[in-house]
């Protein structure tokens, strides 16, 4: 596994394992991981080798959801700024969780901590979700009247 790669890529007897990589952060989602992700699902869903995939996430968590870091960071700028920055990036949200969702394989998520917003939204857009007894999942978002915006209400009630 690449230490410097923000989502590790590995391969054997044609199953894809994803790890998303930055445990100092229990995997928080910021741009560049997003960038990394979408970059690997992009080249898995034309590689006709590939089988199937395993997403998981290294150290204790599976996914912290987004980078609240990087968002603090970005509300710096001026509010017309804020608001397209936004737009953009939840764009970019979905497009990963898209592709994720409709790959022409099997996808499992391997839940081995936290699976939190984002996190959690990530791991039902697989066909299956495999969770260790650590394992947890929360949308703390709906506790403050926001919806799950990495499409977990759409992948919900399909799902289970």
């Amino acid at each position: 596994m690449n230490q410097e790669s923000l989502v590790s890529y590995s391969v054997e007897n044609g199953i894809v394992l994803l790890t998303l990589n930055r445990p100092d952060k229990r995997n928080a989602m910021s741009d560049a991981m997003r960038a990394e992700l979408v970059d690997h699902l992009q080249a898995i869903r034309t590689d006709r080798s590939i089988r199937a995939l395993v997403l998981t996430g290294s150290g204790k968590g599976f996914c912290a959801g987004g980078d609240i870091a990087g968002m603090k960071t970005r509300m710096e700028a001026d509010p017309a700024t804020v608001g397209f920055n936004g737009w953009e990036r939840q764009q970019g949200v979905h497009y990963a969780a898209s592709l994720l969702l409709n790959l022409p394989i099997p996808t499992v998520a391997a839940v081995n901590g936290a699976a939190a917003g984002l996190g959690a939204d990530l791991a039902l857009s697989c066909d299956f979700v495999i969770a260790s007894d650590y394992a947890h999942f929360t949308w703390a978002y709906i506790a403050r009247g926001l919806i799950p915006d990495g499409g977990g209400m759409y992948f919900l009630p399909r799902r289970y």
